[in-house]
C-alpha cells in the first residue's frame, strides 16, 4: 500500500506559501559569504602554512616573522594570532623617535639616570661631542680629542694656551685654630719635603702652596699624594682664632687621606648625632637619641673636644687649567672686572710714579693680566676678582685673543709690590655659594631676552647690567723653575676656579677667545715635557695607575695570536707589564740579614741636591742613603732609538763604554749590546697543551653529537645537541697558557731583577716618548741608591780625563734586545708639575 505523498505548496492543498520571486541583495550577500570561505579555506589548507609563507615569492621576506609590519595590513591580525599561539609574539624594538628623546624632559631624565653609577663634569656634554671619553676614579673624563691634535697642543703648551679641565680635584675643607692644623699636619708631611702648611707665606691666604701627604707617622714610606692647598684670608689673623684650609686632592687619593685625617684629628661623622632628650623625675641619668641625616651631599666630620672640623665639598666648584705663555691673553679677552661704580676707573695709571703704592685686587689682577707671560708674575699668587658673566664677554666667532697693550705697570713693579688687600672672595662662604647657584640666570632665558630686548645684533641690552657678578679665584702656576733641568718656565699658566653652574659657559667663552682644548692625555705629554711625573709610584695613585695599567697592558698582549706575541721568557724579562720595585729595592739591599723593607722615592730636597752635586761635580757620593729609597731621574737618548714605559734601566760594562767611544768617533747609531736569546723551556709543552686541549674539545665534540643521534633514533620530534659546558676547561686552558707564556711575579719566585739579563738592572722607565721640547726621546724613571753609587763608581774608572761627560746608563724596552745608552739627570722638585 503505498503512502500519501505530503503537500507543502499551498497552491496544491498544502500550508506553505512560496513566493512568488526572490530578492536580489539577500541571494548576493549569501554568496559572498559562501566565496569569503571558500577564499579563506583556500589560503589557510590543511598543511597549515604561516601567514607570510601564503604570499607571493616576490612579496615573501623572512623578516616578516619577526616584523608584522612588514606584511601587507590585511594580513597583520591573522599573522599575530598565529605567533600569539604558538607562544612567539613579537616585541616591537623600535626606539622612541629622536625626536622624542632629544625633547628637554626627557633629555634631562636620561642624563640624570646615566649619572646613577658615574660622576659627569659640567662641560662633560661639550667634551663627549668631541673627545674620547674614559672612565676613572668614579668620572666619566675626556682623554683625548678625536682630532689629531697631539701636536697642536703641545704648540699650545708651548706658544699658546692649554685649556683643561680638572674639576675632578676634590676639594676637603678644613676649619680649626692655626696651631692645630699645624700639629696634625706636622704628622703627616715633613720639613724635609719643602715648606709645611702653615708656613708665613701661605697664612695669609695670597698664595696657594703643595704638600706631600704621608700616613701618619709613617715618613719617608707610606706617601699618600702631593696635595695643594690655601689659607682663607682674614683681615686681622689671630693665633687663636678659627681659620679656614682648602686641601685639593686627586681623587684616587681622597679616600685614604681623608682616613688619614679622621684619624690625626680625631673627627667623627655628623650624620649620625646624639641629641640629649629631657630627663624624666624618677629618672637620674640623662638619655640620649640617635639622630641620622637621610641625605649627606658633603660628608662632614667635627671633634667636638678641638672644634675641628672638616667637610668634603662635591661638585661645589670649577677648576680649569691654562697652561701657556698665552693664557693671560685668553683671561684678559674673557674676563671683564665687574665694578659697582662704572665711573671708576683702573688705578694703575696714576700709580706709576710710585711703585711702593698698592693696587687693589681688581686693578691688580688687570695690570697681571696685561702683562706677556705668566712667570712674570709672583708665582702661586692667588687673585680675587668679580667679573660680569663671561656669556656678555664672548665674541661671534672663535678668534684668537690678541697680545695686550703695553702695560701701565710693568712686571718689575707688580714682582716688588702686592695687592692692598688680600684675596677676599665670595668662593668662601657656603650660603653666597648656594646663592649665586640658585640666582643663575639659564643660557636659555638669557637667549629669549636677547631676542626680545636687543634691537641690533651683537649690542650690549639693558637687562645684561642687572646679571650677577661671579666671583673667581686666580692661581698663578710658575711651571718649570730649573733652568738647568729643562726649559725655563715652560708650563706656566692659571688655574682659574669658578662657583658651580658657570662652568660651561666660563669654558665655553674660553674656547671662543682661542684656548685649545685638553684631556687627561695632555696631563702625561706636560708632565713628561717638563720632566715630572704626576703619580709616583709609592703614592696611592701610583700604585692604582700601575695596577690599571699592567692589566691593561697583559690583556692586549693576550689578545694577539701567538705567533704575534714577544716571547719575554727569550728576551730575559721577568715583569714585562709592571715595574717590579720591591724586587729590585731587594736585590740592591746591601744587609741581607734584615727583612726587606717598603720602597719609598726620595723627596729629601737636601740630599737630592747632594747628589745632584755628586753627579755634576764628581762628588763624594753620601752614605746616608737607605737601601730601600728610589731616585727619580729624567732620561734623554743619545741617539735613535724609541723608549717606551716600563723599559730597563741597566749599568754600563767596560766593553759597553769602549764600543760606545768608538761608535761616537764614527757616529755610529747602531746599539751598543745585544741581548742574547735564552732557550724557552715551555715553548714545547705550550704546543703540547694546546694540541691536547684541541683534541679534547673535539672528542667532547664528537660525543655530544653521537649522543644527539642516539636519541633522534626514537624521539618523534627534532632533538638539538647538548650544550657544551665546557667554560672551566677553557677558562684553566688559559690559565695555564698565560703561566707557561709569562714569567711567574718576581715577588713570588723570588727571582733575582737585579740579574735577569746579561746587564744589571737598577731602575725601570715608568713614563715615556718623544720629547718636543727636547728634541728627543725621554722619560722619567727610578733607580736605586746603591745602584747610581755603583754607576757614579764605574764612571769614574771608565771616563777618565773627560770630566765634561754627562752621567750615561743603559737603556732596553722590554720588547726589545737592543740596549742603548743614555744621559741620567736627577730632578730636585719632585712636586713641580702638581
Amino acid at each position: 500500500m503505498s503512502s500519501q505523498k505530503l503537500e507543502y505548496d499551498a497552491s496544491l492543498g498544502g500550508h506553505v506559501t512560496l513566493p512568488s520571486h526572490v530578492a536580489t541583495y539577500h541571494y548576493a550577500s549569501g554568496l559572498l559569504q559562501e566565496i569569503k570561505s571558500m577564499i579563506a579555506d583556500a589560503q589557510l589548507p590543511a598543511s597549515s602554512k604561516l601567514i607570510f609563507q601564503t604570499l607571493p615569492k616576490h612579496m615573501r621576506r623572512r623578516a616578516m616573522s619577526h616584523h608584522p609590519k612588514r606584511l601587507p595590513r590585511k594580513y597583520r591580525s591573522a599573522h599575530n594570532s598565529q605567533m600569539s599561539k604558538a607562544g612567539n609574539q613579537p616585541v616591537n624594538h623600535k626606539r622612541p623617535s629622536r625626536k622624542y628623546r632629544r625633547r628637554p624632559k626627557n633629555l634631562l631624565n636620561e642624563y640624570i639616570r646615566r649619572q646613577r653609577k658615574i660622576n659627569w663634569l659640567e662641560t662633560h656634554i661639550w667634551h663627549a661631542k668631541r673627545f674620547h671619553m674614559i672612565d676613572r676614579w668614579g668620572y666619566r673624563l675626556p682623554y683625548a680629542s678625536c682630532d689629531k691634535t697631539y701636536r697642536a697642543c703641545y704648540r699650545a703648551s708651548a706658544e699658546h694656551c692649554l685649556l683643561q679641565d680638572i674639576s675632578f680635584y676634590s676639594c676637603v675643607q678644613m676649619q680649626g685654630t692655626v696651631d692645630h692644623l699645624r700639629n696634625g699636619f706636622g704628622r703627616l708631611t715633613s720639613p724635609d719635603c719643602g715648606l709645611g702648611i702653615a708656613a708665613k707665606t701661605y697664612l695669609s691666604g695670597r698664595r696657594e702652596g703643595s704638600i706631600q701627604l704621608f700616613a701618619d707617622g709613617q715618613y719617608p714610606s707610606g706617601a699618600l699624594h702631593c696635595a695643594s692647598f690655601m689659607w682663607r684670608p682674614e683681615e686681622q689673623p689671630e693665633a687663636q682664632a678659627q681659620r679656614t684650609l682648602w686641601l685639593w686632592l686627586h681623587p684616587a687619593a681622597v679616600e685614604a687621606t681623608t682616613s688619614q685625617l679622621i684619624q690625626v684629628f680625631q673627627l667623627k661623622s655628623t650624620k649620625q648625632e646624639q641629641l640629649p632628650l629631657p630627663a624624666e623625675s624618677d629618672e637620674q641619668s640623662p638619655r640620649f637619641v640617635t639622630h641620622t641625616k637621610a641625605f649627606e651631599r658633603n660628608k662632614s666630620y667635627i671633634n667636638k673636644d678641638t672644634g675641628m672640623e672638616m667637610m668634603i665639598l662635591n661638585q661645589e666648584f670649577n677648576r680649569f687649567r691654562l697652561t701657556g705663555p698665552r693664557s693671560q691673553c685668553v683671561l684678559a679677552a674673557s674676563l671683564r672686572v665687574h665694578r659697582q661704580n662704572s665711573s671708576t676707573l683702573s688705578k694703575s695709571k696714576e700709580l706709576l710714579d710710585a711703585s711702593h703704592d698698592l693696587l687693589d685686587q681688581a686693578d691688580y689682577c688687570e695690570a697681571a693680566l696685561q702683562l706677556r707671560s705668566p712667570s712674570e708674575v709672583l708665582s702661586n699668587l692667588i687673585l680675587s676678582v668679580n667679573v660680569i658673566d663671561p656669556r656678555l664677554q664672548r665674541p661671534s666667532k672663535r678668534t684668537k685673543a690678541s697680545n695686550p697693550a703695553a702695560s701701565a705697570v710693568n712686571s718689575t713693579q707688580l714682582l716688588m709690590m702686592q695687592p692692598a688687600s688680600p684675596p677676599f672672595s665670595d668662593l668662601w662662604d657656603p650660603e653666597l655659594r648656594v646663592r649665586l647657584s640658585g640666582q643663575m640666570m639659564l643660557t636659555h632665558q638669557y637667549n629669549q631676552l636677547r631676542q626680545k630686548h636687543a634691537i641690533v645684533p651683537g649690542e650690549p641690552c639693558a637687562f645684561e647690567e642687572q646679571m650677577q657678578p661671579i666671583p673667581l679665584l686666580l692661581i698663578q702656576r710658575p711651571g718649570s723653575q730649573q733652568a738647568n733641568y729643562k726649559r725655563l718656565g715652560y708650563a706656566a699658566g692659571w688655574d682659574v676656579i669658578a662657583p658651580a653652574r658657570y662652568g660651561m659657559a666660563l669654558w665655553q667663552t674660553l674656547i671662543m677667545w682661542g684656548a685649545r682644548p685638553g684631556g687627561l692625555r695632555e696631563f702625561e705629554s706636560v708632565a713628561r715635557e717638563l720632566g715630572v711625573d704626576h703619580h709616583l709610584p709609592d703614592t696611592v695613585t701610583g700604585l692604582e695607575q700601575a695596577a690599571r695599567a699592567s692589566l691593561e697592558r697583559r690583556a692586549r698582549y693576550f689578545r694577539l695570536p701567538p705567533n704575534k706575541r714577544c716571547n719575554y721568557r727569550k728576551l730575559a724579562v721577568v715583569s714585562p707589564f709592571k715595574a717590579p720595585w720591591q724586587s729590585l729595592v731587594r736585590d740592591w739591599n746591601l744587609e741581607t740579614s734584615t727583612s726587606p723593607k717598603s720602597f719609598y722615592v726620595m723627596r729629601d730636597r737636601a740630599m737630592l741636591q747632594r747628589l745632584d752635586k755628586c753627579m755634576r761635580h764628581r762628588e763624594q757620593f753620601p752614605d746616608c742613603l737607605t737601601d730601600n729609597c728610589l731616585i727619580q731621574v729624567e732620561l734623554r737618548l743619545h741617539t735613535r732609538g724609541n723608549l717606551e714605559s716600563n723599559a730597563l734601566i741597566c749599568l754600563p760594562s767596560r766593553l759597553d763604554w769602549k764600543r760606545y767611544w768608538r761608535q761616537l768617533k764614527h757616529d755610529n747609531q747602531e746599539p751598543v749590546h745585544t741581548e742574547p736569546l735564552l732557550s724557552d723551556l715551555n715553548e714545547r709543552l705550550r704546543k703540547e697543551l694546546r694540541l691536547g686541549h684541541k683534541r679534547l674539545l673535539k672528542r667532547l665534540r664528537a660525543r655530544r653529537v653521537r649522543e644527539k643521534r642516539r636519541l633522534q633514533e626514537t624521539s618523534t620530534r627534532r632533538v638539538h645537541i647538548r650544550p657544551a659546558k665546557t667554560a672551566s676547561l677553557v677558562s684553566e686552558q688559559l690559565t695555564k697558557m698565560c703561566s707557561l707564556w709569562l714569567p711567574t711575579e718576581p715577588s713570588e719566585t723570588h727571582d733575582s731583577v737585579r740579574r735577569q739579563c746579561s746587564r744589571e738592572v737598577f731602575g725601570y722607565v715608568s713614563c715615556a716618548g718623544f720629547s718636543f721640547v727636547e728634541a728627543a726621546v725621554c722619560g722619567v724613571g727610578y733607580v736605586t741608591a746603591n745602584g747610581l753609587r755603583q754607576l757614579l763608581a764605574a764612571r769614574k774608572a771608565d771616563t777618565a780625563g773627560r770630566s765634561r761627560q754627562p752621567l750615561l746608563c743603559l737603556l732596553r724596552n722590554a720588547n726589545s734586545r737592543d740596549y742603548r745608552f743614555a744621559r741620567l739627570q736627577i730632578n730636585l722638585n719632585l712636586a713641580a708639575g702638581v
